[in-house]
């Protein structure tokens, strides 16, 4: 019997219009799951594919009824993928690469957001239960895995504008999930500049070791847990977009006593190391699905007559000459301390007439005053057909 694989892709379409893009990707094989380093090694060639041809990430969890046979992806309902076939799976030192075509059909209608990459930035992590890291003292845990996860997204150019690190701990999370996270957010985004923050927070690293009297405690390596929560915000509006949890119980190779160095090659090799590193991929997926197809805001930073510059440019999609529509909004907080929007409409196309790597000038058609429109006003920017 085939195992149904759970893989990352968009669904057949009726297009006739496809197009063939090859990729490559690899991945380790935890605990001999062969199947489990397929699929993983699958996600990632996909996600490449569909990057390069334009498709969108946002529709990457609808083909969970495709079924791996004999090399070849069988689809049960339509989308915009035609076909998947593995050219070539090679296994070398514990690492399955697999090698793949994918039939994409063009989108005719593909999300306005998706041309515009998003300004975001990534925070140091949290580690919720810092004496779980004794075993193997791996204080710095927290560090290495928000660091991966930044290089991570800084490889899909297209979808980022990655603008920062921020290294140092942030009041955003579980606990900080009130009313006041809305100020919190917002100043991260002015410091910062950008639009959205992606945060997580590491809540399990636990693992029990067998006494020494035991005689498992000699011949066999203990499970370890690796359990985190990934945050999206939109910092501009202060809000989540999503969060998700990811659990993982793997192998721990390493003894009680031993001091393990998170800068080491043998470390992110290891069964521990590299299903860290899956979810991380995994997480960079998710986080792509959400953010793909948002339209971005941008904040006015200068008003001047029938003049506007807002922090967006050539790095997220803005050229010199285009045509927008600028829907704009005004924060207030309300009687009882809560924070709210008040959104606009303006009246007036505007046309981009100068553009930098991370901020616009803009200017009202036939010279158009503007009216209203103020400093720290965000702004949504949509195309006139």
């Amino acid at each position: 019997m085939k195992k149904m694989i759970f893989v990352a892709l968009l669904l057949l379409s009726t297009n006739t219009n496809a197009q063939w893009f090859q990729a490559s990707a690899n991945a380790v094989i935890i605990n001999k799951d062969i199947e489990q380093a397929r699929e993983q090694a699958i996600k990632k060639a996909v996600k490449d594919a569909l990057l390069f041809s334009g498709g969108a990430i946002s529709s990457l969890q609808q083909v969970n009824q495709g079924v791996l046979v004999e090399n070849k992806l069988i689809l049960n309902s339509g989308g915009e993928i035609k076909a998947l076939n593995i050219i070539e799976e090679n296994q070398k030192d514990n690492v399955l690469t697999v090698n793949l075509k994918v039939n994409i059909i063009p989108q005719s209608e593909q999300c306005f957001g998706g041309q515009f990459p998003k300004s975001l930035v990534i925070s140091r992590f949290a580690m919720n239960v810092p004496q779980q890291a004794v075993d193997g003292q791996i204080y710095d845990l927290h560090k290495k895995v928000s660091n991966t996860l930044f290089n991570q997204l800084s490889l899909s150019p297209n979808l980022f504008n990655i603008r920062g690190y921020i290294d140092k701990p942030l009041k955003v999370g579980e606990k900080y999930n009130n009313r006041n996270l809305t100020d919190t957010l917002n100043s991260i985004s002015i410091q910062t500049d950008s639009q959205f923050l992606v945060f997580g927070e590491i809540n399990d690293l636990s693992v029990k070791f067998e006494s020494k009297t035991s005689l498992n405690y000699w011949i066999t390596n203990p499970d370890r847990h690796f359990y985190i929560t990934i945050y999206l915000y939109d910092a501009l509006q202060g809000k989540l977009i999503f969060s998700k949890q990811y659990r993982q119980k793997i192998t721990w190779e390493y003894g009680k006593e031993e001091r393990v160095d998170l800068n080491s090659k043998l470390f992110w090799e290891y069964s521990y190391g590299q299903a860290i590193l899956n979810t991380l991929g995994q997480a960079n997926i998710d986080i792509s699905q959400h953010i793909q197809c948002i339209v971005p805001r941008a904040r006015i930073v200068t008003v001047e007559s029938n003049n506007i510059r807002i922090n967006l440019g050539k790095k997220n999609g803005l050229q010199k000459d285009m045509l927008v529509e600028l829907s704009y909004s005004s924060n207030f907080k309300d009687q009882f301390g809560i924070q709210r929007q008040s959104s606009t409409i303006a009246k007036q196309a505007m046309q981009i007439i100068e553009v930098y790597e991370n901020s616009a000038e803009l200017t009202t058609l036939d010279d158009y005053p503007l009216s209203n429109i103020q400093i720290n006003d965000i702004a949504t920017i949509k195309s006139i057909q």
